[in-house]
């Protein structure tokens, strides 16, 4: 991916998340526990994730220390932030994922074309910098929007997004259909099989939402 298209999934991701706060805006935020995240909740994961990448590019192109991923323990991590968020109301989330995505932009300027194809940045990822940032910008969020999809049986929802989202999968992939896994965000198996076997019966005859399906259910 080269800098115009890290530009256009900023644009994307926002797009995104300002769609899955109006489809859930109106479900009760004060009913929530770690284990089953309202919207409020997994929008504030994403702003926490996309928030530690940005401050980590930032310090690697100043030249600043930084905490590597390396030292983080993540189920704590997300239960920190998890207990930061859910005192903010719905739409103070949102408004902070705008201004991250727009930090975002002013942190890829940062980057020359060329460094986006480096592997020489301390990421914590033995990838070129471009698919890093797709990571933590696009793909890890767009894997949490959907599989609330999943979950709450708005396959329509999934499809659509499925089928919006597979050139950015593709290219950050490179042409692997198993970057569309879900299977470890399910607690329950039983849960896991149900909501899959439902989604297949929407999605028949479509061949990637086949290949997804597939895939999660080996």
């Amino acid at each position: 991916m080269d800098k115009k298209t890290i530009f256009e999934l900023d644009d994307y991701m926002f797009d995104k998340i300002i769609y899955f706060y109006e489809y859930y805006k109106n479900e009760n935020i004060l009913e929530t526990i770690f284990s089953n995240w309202n919207v409020r909740d997994i929008i504030g994961h994403i702003n926490s994730w996309i928030k530690f990448s940005e401050d980590k590019l930032e310090a690697i192109k100043l030249k600043h220390p930084f905490e590597d991923l390396s030292h983080v323990d993540i189920e704590k991590f997300n239960k920190t932030n998890y207990e930061k968020y859910k005192n903010e109301t719905l739409e103070n989330v949102v408004n902070e994922s705008k201004t991250l995505l727009e930090r975002y932009k002013n942190i890829l300027n940062l980057f020359n074309e060329e460094e986006l194809f480096s592997y020489k940045f301390p990421t914590g990822f033995p990838w070129a910098l471009w698919k890093y940032m797709a990571m933590d910008l696009c793909i890890h969020p767009l894997i949490h929007i959907m599989y609330q999809y999943i979950k709450r049986g708005d396959y329509n929802e999934f499809i659509k997004e499925a089928e919006n989202s597979k050139k950015y999968f593709m290219e950050y992939s490179g042409n692997n259909i198993k970057e569309y896994y879900f299977a470890d965000l399910f607690t329950n198996k039983e849960e896991k099989a149900k909501q899959f076997k439902e989604l297949k019966g929407i999605g028949k005859n479509n061949k990637l939402i086949e290949e997804i399906i597939k895939i999660n259910m080996e």
